[in-house]
């Protein structure tokens, strides 16, 4: 299965404890990412669709990971979100409901019940 599949990762800032891994399925031809975000507050998971402009340029930036998750969320289409905060019970956001074969290579998160 690592035959099919090329990833990038890496964290964000170290204020806000959150990382992304991006993945180019070769056998698709397409290019998707999480993003994980945990803090005292709550948590999130999000997957997106990408572009190969993106996943060509996450990673390259020298001492700012961050840079590389922005262009995740801004530049990507979102299809999966899920999140928890401590004042509101957990939930599931699906924007597409191909997202698990689309992002078939991802361990998906869901905070529902939590």
């Amino acid at each position: 299965m690592s035959e099919r599949f090329v990833f990038k990762q890496g964290k964000g800032n170290a204020s806000n404890s959150s990382n992304w891994k991006a993945c180019f399925d070769m056998q698709e031809n397409r290019y998707t990412a999480e993003v994980r975000f945990g803090g005292a507050g709550g948590a999130s998971y999000k997957l997106y669709e990408i572009n190969k402009e993106i996943f060509d340029q996450i990673g390259t930036f020298k001492d700012d990971d961050y840079k590389s998750e922005r262009l995740i969320r801004e530049g990507g289409r979102k299809l999966y979100v899920s999140m928890v905060d401590r004042n509101v019970p957990g939930f599931d956001e699906v924007i597409d409901r191909e997202y698990r074969k689309l992002c078939i290579w991802a361990e998906i998160v869901s905070f529902v019940g939590k």
